[in-house]
């Protein structure tokens, strides 16, 4: 057994009222890295000094002058685009899946609350805030273009321009909001009257230019197109150079009256200036500073400038903090960020312990004790099922094979291969329930080994064995038959359509232990009333064939859960925060969340365990809405607190 003291770290804590609840958010300080690409960092003049960075992992990060991160996840999506307000603490979001969902949400980041949250229908090309923040202008890949946006409410101002922007992919007031700039690909820079709403001057230039930014004052602009750095007067529009660049990652600021732009070249990257006077360019691109210190692979990807100061983030998460003044000698530069945790896949209960599965080990632990206690290595798996003494490991959305992990010699033995990419499996007595592939639910007896078909369909995103001969399925509506939850007699193979309204449901979970007990699942369906997505909990009650929605929210949340634990039900319904609901009791109860976003809850008598999204797990007393702690496994096996 190894035993590991545990670590501890001060954390950030703000009481917050919002929905008639006493909420409470904290974030984490660390130099932990973003995981995945950082997407934007965001510098503002006249601030405190801190620089923000988001990734495609949903954080949110503070830099502050001493190098430490206040880490914070907002979104379950990437975070495409970031604007800072004047005000200092607000902060704009873009966040996207890439196809149909495209948000803007403000939050204010002395709170960790959410101000509103607007949806379009088309991605966006910029964001950006006023001068003076009395809006957030929205660029929009459609006819329309710009969209301004009260930073209050989220609400459409209308009629801030006569006509449309078209697709612009830059937007920028003057400091006295008096007039507005746009870039559109198309090859025009267009200037703005905003107290008439008047079109002042409409100039030719470069056409699909990228990066594209103003510095010197906006006296100059310049963008990128097939790896040509073009400086343009943004009067006129005119090209005044143009230069050779191999994917230059460009740093403009109307403050800085000179450009600067980065390139990647082997484990290196190179900052260079384009120095100018008010007429022209004067000088060609001249290499400032030479770092070395990059991982293999890794490459910086975006940058701010930030006073006398760069900040960069790459593609590996990592945030690296240096200056631009000029050195000829070769420097090796250290990130910010390092990797400190390690990510936990899964957590199962077992009696007062919990198994806990990492990319490398299982473990035993506990709130009490705190220890670290490895009991076998894992090969590649990311789900545990506890089942007796042992383990079953598998992966999700994957053809991997099942196996069976017999803690006490460490032996581990195949269960069986699966046909199609598994996305469920549940343990059912000693038979698991698995859907493969989104097209067939199948039982395999543990143990003689036997694997067979209960049904077979299309669009399948749950089921759950509620005895012998009951098999209730969740699926999308729009396959046949036309509903979200099927009955399915396991002996005869009849199929019976239920009554319930949704696109879809999924996420059924039932409690075995108590007689005649309803099943719980989440469903998405249309209001008829408002004409938007609404996610539900659903509680189905098979002896009536009735169904009652316990709780509701008006937005689409494709990936809320529910489980059961002891005469809890648990959900994060909404993304942010878990929920429980005590059958005994009747209880309704809301958990205040941690720095990251909840995405499984296990619980025993005494305690409740949340798996957080960024691998972290937040410790609860089943009674009480506060966080015990929050909890990172260090990469070198031991537990570290906030």
């Amino acid at each position: 057994m190894q035993k590991n003291k545990i670590k501890k770290f001060a954390f950030l804590a703000f009481s917050i009222f919002c929905l008639g609840f006493s909420l409470y958010a904290q974030a984490h300080i660390s130099t932990q890295a973003h995981s995945g690409t950082v997407s934007n960092v965001a510098y503002l003049e006249d601030s405190d000094g801190s620089v923000f960075s988001s990734g495609n992992d949903g954080f949110l990060i503070k830099w502050t002058e001493d190098g430490m991160g206040e880490h914070y996840q907002i979104s379950d999506l990437p975070i495409k685009m970031i604007a800072r307000s004047p005000n200092g603490y607000e902060i704009a979001v873009y966040e996207s899946d890439g196809a149909s969902l495209n948000r803007v949400s403000v939050w204010n980041w002395k709170t960790f609350t959410r101000k509103f949250a607007f949806r379009f229908t088309d991605s966006l090309t910029s964001l950006a805030y006023s001068a003076k923040g009395t809006y957030i202008i929205c660029g929009t890949a459609s006819v329309s273009g710009a969209f301004f946006l009260n930073p209050q409410n989220g609400s459409i101002i209308k009629n801030k321009i006569k006509g449309n922007t078209g697709v612009v992919n830059y937007i920028q007031t003057s400091s006295s909001e008096k007039s507005m700039v746009t870039y559109s690909p198309k090859g025009t820079i267009t200037y703005y009257t905003l107290q008439n709403g008047e079109q002042k001057a409409k100039i030719n230039t470069e056409y699909d230019l990228t990066q594209f930014c103003m510095f010197n004052n906006s006296v100059f602009c310049a963008g990128v197109r097939s790896n040509a750095l073009y400086i343009i007067q943004a009067v006129n529009g005119s090209t005044i150079a143009s230069y050779n660049v191999n994917n230059p990652i460009l740093i403009g600021s109307n403050s800085v009256k000179d450009l600067y732009y980065i390139t990647n070249e082997n484990r290196q990257f190179k900052i260079f200036k384009v120095a100018n006077d008010r007429n022209k360019a004067v000088i060609a691109p001249e290499l400032q500073r030479t770092f070395s210190g990059l991982k293999n692979g890794e490459s910086v990807v975006c940058a701010s400038l930030a006073g006398e100061e760069i900040y960069a983030g790459t593609n590996l998460g990592n945030i690296y903090k240096f200056d631009y003044a000029k050195s000829e000698r070769v420097d090796v530069q250290q990130s910010l960020t390092e990797k400190m945790y390690d990510k936990i896949y899964d957590v199962a209960v077992v009696g007062n312990d919990f198994y806990f599965l990492t990319p490398t080990s299982l473990f035993l632990s506990s709130y009490e004790s705190a220890n670290v206690d490895r009991k076998a290595g894992n090969s590649g798996y990311t789900n545990l099922i506890p089942y007796g003494d042992n383990i079953i490991l598998w992966s999700k959305d994957s053809k991997k094979s099942v196996v069976l992990l017999e803690l006490g010699s460490g032996r581990i033995s195949q269960l069986f291969a699966p046909e199609g990419t598994v996305q469920i499996l549940k343990l059912y007595e000693n038979s698991l329930i698995d859907v493969e592939s989104n097209s067939s639910v199948n039982i395999f007896d543990i143990q003689t080994l036997k694997k067979r078909q209960l049904y077979k369909g299309t669009s399948i995103q749950d089921a759950l064995l509620y005895n012998e001969n009951d098999l209730y399925v969740a699926k999308s509506s729009g396959s046949s038959p036309n509903v979200p939850l099927l009955y399915v007699n396991v002996n005869t193979q009849e199929t019976v359509p239920l009554t319930m309204k949704g696109n879809v449901a999924y996420s059924l979970a039932y409690d075995y232990t108590r007689a005649n007990s309803e099943i719980y699942g989440i469903t998405i369906y249309t209001n008829t009333s408002t004409k938007r997505l609404t996610t539900s909990v659903f509680a189905y009650k098979p002896q009536t064939k009735s169904s009652r929605y316990l709780l509701s929210i008006t937005d689409e949340d494709s990936e809320a859960f529910t489980s059961l634990s002891n005469t809890m039900l648990f959900t994060n319904i909404g993304k942010s925060q878990i929920r429980s609901y005590n059958f005994s009791s009747r209880r309704d109860f809301l958990y205040r969340r941690s720095a990251s976003m909840p995405i499984k809850t296990v619980a025993n008598q005494n305690k409740v365990v949340v798996l957080n999204r960024d691998g972290s797990i937040s410790w609860y007393n089943p009674s009480q809405n506060s966080v015990l702690a929050d909890w990172y496994l260090t990469v070198d096996g031991s537990w570290f607190e906030f």
